[in-house]
């Protein structure tokens, strides 16, 4: 409507009032009645007053009709306009998944911009590809334009104001740019695609406004202040089998989890790996040795539909771009290659030991680091948690990192990376309110030292003994079968280097054998040689070497030898309290084992005795509720049911159990172990459903935590009654 016609309009709707009036009037002239209208009366009474009211309406009214509206955000579908042009990349008919992100970006487009953000390679085109296509029919108008370069933005701006016919080929490109946001402004229904946008420093030029919409997306996350983020994480390990084995025919869903778990789910890595192995014909347990050895070989290849570089050219780019601007975020992204794919607090970054000086990381203060992280996450190199406190870098990704360095490179990074996992050692592994931080570090430890670049390599003495304690903390904390992972690979790397004499490579040993199932072939024999060499080498008083002894007495009694395992555990007690005297948690330790022997061979008054005294000075030296004096707690009532004192046992087993399920969780081997015991008191006394209940619910957890074929959980099944009420 043009300005004169709502000008018409406003008076028209201002003399409404007079023509209501007018008619009343009328009508009580018709109807011969004396008195005039309400309204009418009014009128008669403050003319003046009326005739004012009446201008101020027909002004207001000209002032609201003549007002520019403001254009409404919500997308207004298609029809409403006469179609445009539409440009955008091919659909990939290999998309799989996304759905999930797809609906949210469905919703969130009532926004007008809207940013998918990720690292690289996690799909963010992919995904604003399939959307185009999918929902084309809801835009009038679909522009993609590459916006990693500034100055291409605005010719791709330039080119739409030629197609919708607002611009000539002769026009200057600023100009004819120009007219396209111009045009854009006036018109709906519209999307526009700024893809792969470096960064919000240079967007007001770029992001066109109007009733259209706007989706972008970029590795930075720094756009929620100018729109909706939505995050692009990885694939789900569902849709990674999916894509697999759609496209590789004959892979088998267990094949296909293994390949996706090597590449970490990572969407471009996943479809490479398809494409890599569709056209070689590699296998995929060959396929996913390959990649750890040759990253940029592999990544570098079967690049798929979608995607205009491979991970490792996405990659390599973005470290050379950040090499000149962030040489310090270079330092960063090299070190955490070398640890492992879960979150790395940004607080250790900071602890970085002086003395290694020659690393920048070193020399720089917290707020560099901190720069330096964002702008890691800006060129798609690594994304911050939840919370912004940690750094998280893909394995992928990190593959290629360590590739693109030099072998003497290479091995100063796995150095530097030791050293700072060992100055953020957390404490002692045996107290369970370190585990949350020891869980932590440890995810970073093993993948570290597997990542060792030649069998020369062991490390620092420090980084050593923080391997050393993350096996400790894993045995500790009921997982034993990692726990013995890494203690055996840290045995045999250590060993190639510094010798089968080193101490290291000893206490990796007792490690190993420590956390070998019950009555395993293997542990005697490792704890045999370990004590043998200890001996020699350190003599048989030292502390070492009467701690391998008690690791050797336990071997043995697992294999039924328990007089020969008594036998050593005697001797060693002897030497332990002579040297280090009664009340020393070795000492101790040693006792509850010489114990255990007594059990074991039936005299049940020696055991229960020593295990009384062992509770005794545990709980003054150590705690009433420490995990060493329960776990003695819960087989002096083993003892005490031994001997027929079963209210007493029950008792001690009850409040052992319930103190274990609530320092070391349900799920925790010593907490089993309990459960185990109460589960026979009870079975004794005649509690016989009771018992059952307890065995079954110890037996599915063990199962779960151990697996159905780690001898605790066979013993367990193989002991468990039938059930005489499912009997008929």
């Amino acid at each position: 409507m043009g300005s004169d016609g709502r000008r018409s309009a406003g008076w028209v709707v201002a003399g409404v009032p007079i023509l209501a009036a007018l008619a009343g009037l009328a009508a009580n002239a018709a109807s011969d009645q004396q008195r005039w209208p309400r309204v009418l009366d009014l009128v008669r009474q403050n003319p003046w007053l009326t005739l004012g009211v009446i201008t101020l309406m027909c002004v207001g009214s000209e002032v609201v009709l003549l007002r520019p509206r403001r254009r409404s955000k919500t997308v207004v579908p298609a029809e409403t306009e006469q179609p445009g042009p539409r440009r955008m990349p091919n659909r990939n008919p290999l998309f799989t998944g996304r759905e999930q992100i797809l609906d949210e970006l469905h919703l969130r487009l009532e926004s007008s911009v809207v940013c998918l953000h990720g690292i690289g390679g996690s799909g963010k085109t992919s995904v604003a590809i399939e959307y185009s296509h999918r929902f084309k029919e809801r835009f009038s108008v679909i522009w993609w334009i590459a916006a990693e370069q500034p100055p291409l933005v605005t010719e791709q701006l330039a080119a739409l104001a030629v197609e919708v016919g607002e611009a000539t080929e002769g026009t200057l490109v600023k100009d004819a740019a120009e007219k396209a946001r111009s045009w854009l402004r006036g018109h709906r229904g519209w999307l526009v695609v700024l893809d792969n946008m470096p960064g919000t420093e240079l967007a007001s030029p770029a992001i066109p406004d109007g009733a259209g919409q706007v989706l972008i997306t970029s590795r930075a996350n720094s756009w929620n202040q100018l729109g909706v983020l939505i995050q692009v994480d990885v694939f789900s390990r569902t849709e990674s089998v999916s894509l697999l084995t759609a496209q590789l025919s004959g892979i088998s869903p267990s094949d296909a989890d293994t390949v996706a778990n090597a590449v970490g789910d990572l969407p471009l890595a996943v479809a490479q790996a398809a494409g890599f192995m569709v056209a070689t014909g590699m296998r995929p347990s060959e396929y996913v040795d390959a990649i750890e050895a040759h990253a940029i070989e592999i990544l570098d290849r079967g690049r798929p539909v979608g995607y205009q570089l491979s991970l490792a050219a996405v990659v390599a780019l973005s470290v050379e771009r950040l090499s000149v601007e962030d040489p310090v975020g270079v330092s960063i992204l090299n070190l955490c290659s070398f640890l492992g794919p879960e979150p790395i607090p940004f607080t250790w970054l900071t602890r970085m030991p002086q003395e290694t000086s020659r690393s920048a990381l070193a020399k720089a203060s917290p707020v560099k680091l901190r720069s330096s992280v964002g702008r890691l996450v800006e060129f798609g190199l690594a994304r911050l948690d939840s919370d912004g406190g940690s750094l998280v870098v893909h394995r992928t990704t990190a593959a290629v990192v360590r590739d693109l360095l030099t072998a003497r490179t290479r091995s100063r990074q796995w150095q530097l990376a030791g050293e700072l996992l060992a100055a953020n050692r957390t404490g002692d592994p045996s107290e369970p309110t370190l585990w949350p931080l020891w869980s932590i570090l440890t995810a970073h430890v093993g993948v570290h030292l597997r990542l060792a670049p030649g069998s020369a390599e062991a490390g620092s003495q420090d980084y050593r003994s923080v391997v050393l304690d993350a096996a400790r903390y894993l045995e500790l904390s009921g997982q034993a079968a990692s726990a013995n992972e890494l203690a055996r690979t840290a045995r045999e790397r250590w060993s190639q280097s510094l010798g089968s004499d080193d101490l290291d490579v000893l206490r990796a040993a007792r490690r190993q054998s420590a956390t070998l199932p019950p009555a395993h072939p293997d542990a005697l024999g490792i704890e045999t040689d370990t004590l043998a060499r200890l001996q020699r080498l350190l003599g048989p008083d030292d502390p070492e070497t009467l701690s391998s002894a008690g690791n050797c007495a336990r071997a043995m009694a697992d294999l039924g030898r328990y007089q020969d395992a008594r036998q050593l555990n005697h001797d060693t007690l002897t030497r332990l309290r002579r040297i280090f005297g009664e009340d020393d948690p070795k000492t101790l330790l040693s006792a509850n084992n010489l114990a255990n022997r007594m059990s074991e061979l039936g005299e049940h008054e020696a055991a229960r005795a020593l295990h009384r005294q062992v509770l005794d000075r545990r709980e003054v030296v150590l705690g009433h509720d420490h995990p060493d004096t329960l776990i003695t707690k819960v087989q002096l009532a083993l003892d005490l049911a031994n001997l027929g004192e079963q209210d007493e046992a029950r008792t001690c087993g009850r409040l052992s159990l319930a103190e274990l399920r609530r320092r070391l969780g349900p799920d925790h081997r010593s907490t089993l172990q309990a459960a185990a015991i109460l589960a026979e008191i009870l079975r004794r006394e005649g509690s016989l459903q009771e018992a059952r209940a307890l065995d079954e619910d110890t037996l599915q957890r063990r199962k779960r935590v151990l697996g159905t074929d780690h001898p605790e959980t066979m013993a367990l099944a193989q002991s468990l009654p039938p059930d005489s009420s499912k009997q008929g």
